[in-house]
């Protein structure tokens, strides 16, 4: 197994908890009793949600079908709306005595903020530069053995094996299948090299031993796969559900190709990742996750799968012919919890991973990596699918900037394939790119549509995309465009004709004194 570096840079920061000077308001005790941010598996994090006020415990029976998504989707529309809505852990599943449900794992920054062992309270960008800092130092995985490794305390093979053993939700009404695979970490290894991938691909579940699963080619598992196809080989897989959040925000997040997220959970924990070795192949899978699935997806198997209600916010991944994953082996904790994620309408799980992973990822790219001039901070906003509507604000230091930013964004990894960064707009240093209504403002007032506005066509898109027409979604003609938008006033201006830039009418329009007054008035502390 390769464990790739990326590269380190000790940039200073004022983030105390970064650093350790802030005192943490959450943690907990790992296996030898040491105080650490990192969680040793998903209980803990759960203990920790509800200590935070962050868990819903519902304890009256649900139905597996749909009663879960419903649930689940108004406590996102609640958290959409302002209101603080909690995790939920459902523990009385219809037709499953004693099978146990959580999702709605990270629908919130607070709870995003708990799983990096941050306060709860954290703001935004400090999340995204706490992100990124740590992802410049990453920690191999410890590998453990199987003796003391809780996911192996159960082992199922040949016809033990039942994956409607578990709590699977039919989410939404005209979801095509029950989901097993929405919140998870999908392993497997490129052929005749060390690079081993975790990602998070759908499965919607077949029958007792097979799911589908979502192979889209521009990503690192349909690259993988293909050399498999090439060898005429079936592809070992190994699935992870119920873990440490942090292991499905790497597997979520856009690393680039050879980087191991195993090592990228260890950085965002600061403590490797505990791993043990499968039992049917050579691949090494989370110690403590409460539930892993063997087996493999055979060249040129395929069976007809979708659609689900997706992150974009609509049913997508139409009903056609995708590769199938047969199962060999599963094992599990007793008692297992399952997890998964409500897709839909922002906000859910993915929107927020999303927002966090891609900007604290395209900042590091433009700042630490690249040394873009002027570049000050990065926000994916959360409302537009997480991945797709990246806001950099700048110094504007020379002409042609927006362009250069962006023409670096498309060209990486984390930008470049699926619609990602599928809107980028670049913006001054004095709009908070984490202001909706200042970005707004910003593109009203300072890009002229004709001088700003610049559109890229033919970039890879994913096929749950629905502005792509349904034949290119459903036949592999995966391309669509992409835009920029330059909402900075022109360099030009500032040079030449400083008179051009207007002066902005804020509060801080008036002075200090009058200010004060103000607030006082008010009943405000200044």
């Amino acid at each position: 197994m390769k464990f790739a570096s990326l590269i380190h840079i000790n940039a200073p920061s004022e983030l105390g908890y970064l650093f350790g000077t802030r005192p943490l308001k959450c943690g907990c005790l790992n296996h030898q009793g040491r105080k650490t941010m990192a969680y040793r598996d998903l209980r803990e994090f759960i203990a920790v949600l509800e200590a935070e006020g962050e868990l819903l415990r519902m304890g009256q029976e649900v139905d597996w079908d749909n009663e879960i998504g419903a649930v689940s989707r108004r406590l996102c529309d609640r958290e959409t709306q302002g209101i603080n809505s909690p995790a939920i852990l459902f523990e009385t599943v219809k037709g499953y005595p004693g099978g146990k449900f959580f999702t709605n794992t990270l629908t919130s920054y607070r709870r995003y903020a708990l799983a990096l062992g941050l306060p709860k309270d954290t703001p935004v960008k400090d999340i995204i530069e706490v992100y990124r800092h740590r992802i410049k130092k990453p920690l191999a995985p410890n590998v453990v053995a199987a003796a003391s490794a809780t996911c192996k305390q159960n082992i199922l093979t040949g016809d033990a094996v039942d994956l409607f053993q578990f709590p699977t939700p039919k989410w939404h009404a005209k979801d095509g299948h029950r989901y097993l695979g929405t919140f998870h970490t999908v392993i497997c290894q490129e052929p005749g090299s060390d690079w081993v991938n975790w990602g998070t691909y759908r499965m919607g579940l077949h029958d007792k031993t097979s799911t589908g699963v979502l192979i889209i080619p521009s990503q690192h598992i349909g690259q993988i796969f293909a050399k498999y196809e090439e060898r005429g080989q079936p592809m070992p897989v190994c699935v992870a559900i119920g873990q440490d959040p942090v292991n499905v925000i790497v597997s979520a997040s856009g690393f680039a190709g050879n980087v191991c997220e195993a090592e990228m959970a260890g950085a965002l924990r600061q403590e490797p990742v505990d791993l043990v070795k499968a039992e049917t192949c050579d691949l090494l899978v989370p110690a403590h996750a409460e539930i892993i699935l063997e087996g493999e997806i055979v060249p040129g198997e395929l069976r007809m799968e979708g659609p689900l209600g997706e992150y974009t916010g609509y049913y997508g991944g139409d009903r056609y012919p995708k590769p199938v994953f047969n199962v060999k082996c599963v094992t599990h904790r007793n008692q297992p919890i399952l997890t998964g994620s409500q897709e839909g309408v922002p906000l859910v799980d993915d929107n927020m991973m999303a927002s966090i992973s891609q900007s604290g990822l395209t900042k590091w790219l433009l700042i630490d990596v690249l040394a873009v001039p002027g570049v000050k901070d990065v926000f994916f906003l959360p409302y537009c699918a997480g991945w797709t509507f990246c806001i950099v604000a700048a110094t504007n230091v020379h002409p042609g900037l927006a362009t250069r930013i962006t023409s670096a964004i498309w060209g990486s990894k984390f930008g470049g394939t699926l619609c990602r960064a599928d809107w980028v707009v670049v913006v001054d240093d004095d709009i908070d790119p984490t202001n909706i209504q200042q970005v707004l403002w910003s593109m009203v007032t300072r890009c002229d549509p004709v001088r700003g506005v610049h559109i890229m066509p033919q970039r890879a898109i994913s096929p749950l995309m629905p502005k792509i027409p349904v034949l290119d979604r459903t036949q592999g003609f995966m391309t669509g465009s992409s835009i920029m938008i330059d909402a900075q006033f022109p360099f030009h201006w500032r040079k030449c004709d400083p008179a051009s830039v207007p002066e902005v009418c804020d509060w801080n329009s008036w002075d200090q004194k009058t200010r004060a007054r103000a607030l006082a008035l008010l009943g405000e502390t200044p």
